[in-house]
């Protein structure tokens, strides 16, 4: 159930005048005290909340954090969250969601960390995770379809990533197949669907999502300064972070029922924002090397290349790059 703060907030945000607090203790049903005392308690977290005498209160602003209740009040309805928890640092959201699937854990629960010590992107690599610059979270999902189908979750995610992005900064998200977003010809997100099976022997899916949203040329590595992007880098302004968090979970609420009954058209929109279909790539995976033209997206998402010598290949995985138009 949504809590209290939750519903304060939303109450506040939908409303563009003072409301008294009576009146909010009526529209919430909670005693007026209580209502008060949340204010308060609210005003001190960092929210703007202007109070006027004989108006009532209004909301001006919230803090650059991603705290739960704020992300909640602007999501109503949801089908997808359930409950969001927010870690001030972790090792890895997708560790933590993982730990909680397996422990038995309801889906919709979703993870937020304001940095990750030990952020993992595919094939284990290390995700940079600036504290305070990003939005690092993962989402444990128990998903109504057949596994063999869990595959497709990667392909949502980045195109409710890529529309999220757009809606909120007015600019077009490239897909870079399987799992990475580009803005401007950098890096700007990237995507590691995982699953597991709980100790009643329930499979769960866990899909961790790392936007790079506030950074700024310095906050990344020097191994990844020529190659990392951000929200801010391409638009130039400053990104209000607890806003697209919120715009991501509605996307990918909105998405979610096309993954079972109408994923052509995910398709379609994947293969609309693919930055690899029609180029002559090269996949590495572990030891093996491939090089063809990236020439479609097969129906459940995977990547199919045709070869010099004409043949057909279904690619599931691998680290891709464009060696030729």
């Amino acid at each position: 159930m949504i809590s209290l703060d939750a519903r304060l907030l939303a109450a506040l945000r939908a409303s563009q005048v003072h409301l008294p607090a009576t009146d909010l203790a009526a529209q919430l049903g909670a005693p007026l005290r209580t209502i008060e005392q949340r204010l308060k308690e609210l005003h001190g977290a960092g929210f703007e909340i202007e109070e006027r005498p004989g108006l009532g209160f209004r909301l001006l602003g919230s803090p650059d954090r991603v705290i739960a209740d704020d992300v909640l009040s602007r999501l109503e309805p949801n089908g997808l969250v359930r409950e969001i928890v927010v870690f001030a640092e972790t090792g890895s959201t997708n560790d933590v969601a993982m730990q909680r699937g397996r422990q038995g854990a309801a889906g919709g629960l979703v993870i937020f960390a304001e940095r990750q010590s030990a952020g993992r992107g595919r094939f284990g690599r290390a995700w940079a995770s600036a504290a305070h610059r990003g939005l690092w979270f993962s989402l444990l999902l128990r998903p109504a379809l057949p596994t063999t189908n869990w595959p497709r979750l990667t392909t949502w995610a980045a195109v409710s990533l890529a529309k999220a992005i757009e809606n909120s900064i007015g600019l077009a998200a490239g897909i870079k197949w399987p799992n990475d977003l580009y803005l401007t010809g950098r890096k700007v997100a990237g995507i590691l669907a995982e699953s597991g099976v709980d100790s009643a022997g329930h499979p769960f899916a866990v899909v961790g999502i790392g936007v790079n949203v506030n950074h700024e040329p310095g906050d990344f590595p020097p191994e990844l300064a020529e190659k990392a992007g951000s929200l801010r880098m391409a638009t130039g302004r400053t990104i209000d972070r607890p806003t697209l968090a919120a715009n991501v979970l509605r996307q990918l609420d909105i998405q979610l029922s096309q993954v079972a009954s109408a994923f052509p058209e995910i398709i379609a929109e994947a293969t609309r924002r693919s930055l690899l279909l029609g180029h002559w790539v090269q996949l590495r995976f572990g030891s093996t090397v491939l090089e063809g033209r990236a020439e479609a997206l097969d129906p459940d998402g995977h990547l199919l290349l045709r070869g010099a010598d004409g043949s057909l290949t279904r690619l599931t995985a691998g680290e891709v790059s464009v060696v030729a138009d």
